[in-house]
């Protein structure tokens, strides 16, 4: 997820199934994770860009079919599609 153009907020929030997953961003030079599930793996790749990993071991019935998003968090308006995690097998 990348922050929008002409934003000053370097921050997005992460969903799953419509719950927060961690809101993540920057201050201060400084990758700032707030409310991280520990199922999951955040990051900042850069000022303005972030990441969300889901551990190999972690792929299991639990997430398959589970539906994922990422906003911005200063306007509700920029957000990511919705993505269905579909897992390959089960």
């Amino acid at each position: 997820m990348f922050i929008p153009p002409d934003q000053s907020i370097n921050a997005v929030t992460f969903y799953r199934n419509n719950a927060r997953c961690a809101s993540i961003g920057h201050r201060n030079g400084d990758c700032l994770i707030v409310y991280a599930n520990p199922r999951y793996t955040f990051g900042c790749l850069s000022v303005h860009s972030f990441i969300l990993t889901i551990p190999a071991k972690n792929m299991t019935e639990y997430e398959k079919g589970s539906v994922w998003r990422c906003e911005y968090v200063g306007d509700g308006n920029f957000r990511s599609p919705d993505v269905t995690l579909t897992i390959a097998g089960m």
